[in-house]
């Protein structure tokens, strides 16, 4: 049986994170799971082994989110990131 893995949005895709909505960040790959190298007390407790994580990067800034929160807490726009935002009471 094969199976599809369909991602949010193509590497190289502009996006936007609600927690500093004001700086883009550029998708630069995705992994499952834990990076080589990443020490596991560096691998977030909450962080699933077996999920789909989006790695972007911009703005001498570096991060990843789990793909499932594309459009939750990571957006195309730099406005829907700040409503996100605005949401969260911060």
């Amino acid at each position: 049986m094969k199976k599809t893995l369909e991602l949010p949005v193509e590497i190289g895709t502009v996006v936007y994170e609600a927690e500093f909505p004001k700086y883009p960040q550029r998708v630069i790959g995705y992994r499952i799971g834990r990076m080589m190298g990443e020490d596991e007390e560096e691998f977030e407790d909450e962080r699933e082994t077996d999920e789909l994580y989006m790695e972007y990067e911009g703005c001498g800034m570096s991060g990843s989110s789990s793909a499932f929160m594309f459009g939750k807490s990571v957006f195309l726009t730099r406005g829907e990131a700040e409503q996100a935002f605005l949401k969260t009471d911060n």
